[in-house]
């Protein structure tokens, strides 16, 4: 089975590489193919420099688009070059995801799952390091969109740490073509939970231990801009329903 880790990168010279290492030391079966798949979103650092010599596939975004750009340009590669039968696992490229769920993904997939999502919201789980009002705001977007938009077994609908079937991805594009992924910033991950609504996929989660405290620099997240967009969404999901 092929697994393509998705990393949308924008100005991670210092994080990138660590999580590139650790990528780097998991053991997968031998029946498992790892591809690291990095969309650079037009970093201004040293981003590109720093992981020359890892084994990577690049994809070059020559000015910053943002991040939905960056996931919406993965899958559009990755969906070109592996069969529908292949994994897409999604990453934050500042190091405060651990990989080693990685494997519990696949294993998840393989038991029927079409969608795993490593969820702060579940037994296990931990946050560390992230502020309490960010934490504050994940959680009312946890709720709101588990009102709005219920999945059954989905409670993280905001965090980017997840693993799809390529199948899934891939009907989901074919439908919604060049409206699959409309928000322009880190709404886009709840967007795409609510677009593949519409195919009743099977969900599990596992615990997220976030290492917000791993994190180098500052956040690239707008938090008045995103929380504008996550309501935007929410209403629209709610007019169309």
């Amino acid at each position: 089975m092929q697994v393509s880790i998705l990393l949308p990168a924008f100005n991670e010279e210092m994080s990138l590489p660590l999580l590139l290492k650790k990528i780097n030391t998991l053991q997968s079966g031998e029946s498992i193919q790892l591809n690291i798949v990095v969309v650079n979103d037009g970093s201004t650092d040293k981003t590109l420099e720093n992981i020359k010599g890892f084994n990577i596939i690049l994809v070059d975004l020559k000015y910053n688009q943002g991040l939905a750009k960056a996931i919406d340009e993965g899958f559009n590669f990755i969906l070109k070059e592996l069969p529908e039968t292949a994994i897409i696992v999604t990453m934050d490229s500042d190091n405060t995801h651990d990989p080693s769920l990685i494997n519990d993904m696949i294993t998840s997939i393989q038991d029927g799952a079409e969608i795993v999502i490593a969820s702060r919201y579940v037994k296990g789980a931990r946050i560390i390091g992230l502020s309490f009002f960010r934490q504050m705001l994940s959680l009312c977007a946890s709720f709101l969109f588990r009102i709005v938009v219920p999945l059954k077994n989905a409670r993280d609908y905001t965090c980017g740490y997840r693993a799809y079937k390529a199948s899934l991805i891939k009907k989901a594009k074919n439908h919604y073509q060049e409206k699959f992924i409309t928000q322009k910033g880190f709404g886009c991950m709840a967007e795409i939970l609510v677009k593949l609504k519409l195919y009743k996929p099977s969900i599990a989660e596992i615990p997220l231990i976030l290492h917000y405290n791993l994190k180098v620099g500052n956040s690239k997240m707008k938090i008045l801009r995103t929380i504008l967009q996550t309501f935007q969404l929410l209403f629209s999901t709610l007019r169309s329903s």
